[in-house]
């Protein structure tokens, strides 16, 4: 389906009247196949409102420019449906950041902001050259090669499930430079000079052995004005629960609609 210039794809699952409950993915990543469990878990209690991110599918009409470029895109779509109320917002790694742009931006009501695993500083200098790193790595991962052992240990995989991990999550048929872009977008992003701040609940998940994602928890809590829930599962590496125990993701968006 072609889509209008300033708009993002959305997929609407689930009763409109019931709660909802929008999932954002990752670099390279691919919504049908990341989220499935997840969307089987809660389609029959919530109305699920999953976007596609620019370059994410076949034949892209474009490419990621930027984490606030597809924000708004998310944002236009989801007013454009009628829906501007979201009462959990759950984003892994690139789509983390991009779910707290649209949080920040403040155009859509939001209850509660799930974080998992994203990144909130830019690279600065090296954002070109970790792009490029990061698109290698990514396309030999889509082959069955493991990561750079660098690569490798700051993402948390210490017992070498690199491959076994995230492979199931990419979309095989991603190009060079979708990829390319979306890591651009993802490293570039910066929330140390943001000013906005976050009124809604919030929770930050990140796997025990991951070391960037710790280190970036400490600039979310900055803009938050109540102290984020800590969701750290030991012994776990970047995007590892959302690959082999979704579930466990399924029962935190719950648990965060019931108050509880």
């Amino acid at each position: 389906m072609s889509m209008k210039k300033g708009q993002s794809k959305l997929h609407i699952m689930g009763d409109s009247c019931r709660k909802k409950v929008m999932l954002i993915h990752g670099v390279g990543f691919y919504w049908e196949t990341c989220f499935e469990r997840i969307v089987n878990d809660l389609k029959d209690k919530f109305c699920l409102l999953i976007p596609e991110l620019e370059g994410h599918c076949h034949e892209p009409e474009e490419y990621m420019v930027s984490v606030h470029a597809s924000a708004n895109n998310i944002i236009h779509s989801l007013l454009q449906s009628h829906f501007r109320e979201i009462d959990a917002v759950y984003g892994i790694s690139l789509g983390a950041s991009i779910a707290l742009e649209i949080a920040l931006q403040n155009k859509l009501s939001i209850s509660n902001l799930i974080l998992d695993s994203g990144q909130y500083e830019s690279m600065g200098e090296m954002t070109e050259q970790f792009s490029t790193v990061m698109t290698g790595e990514f396309k030999k991962l889509i082959n069955g090669e493991h990561l750079i052992s660098p690569v490798k240990e700051n993402m948390g995989y210490l017992s070498n499930n690199d491959v076994e991990v995230l492979q199931p999550l990419i979309f095989p048929d991603i190009t060079q430079e979708a990829l390319y872009k979306a890591f651009l977008a993802a490293y570039s992003y910066d929330i140390r000079e943001r000013s906005e701040r976050l009124g809604m609940r919030v929770g930050i998940m990140l796997g025990g052995n991951e070391i960037y994602a710790k280190s970036s928890i400490p600039l979310v809590e900055r803009i938050c004005l109540n102290t984020p829930e800590i969701n750290e599962f030991p012994n776990k590496g970047h995007a590892e629960v959302l690959s082999r125990e979704p579930q466990l993701i399924s029962q935190l968006i719950s648990r965060y609609l019931i108050g509880l």
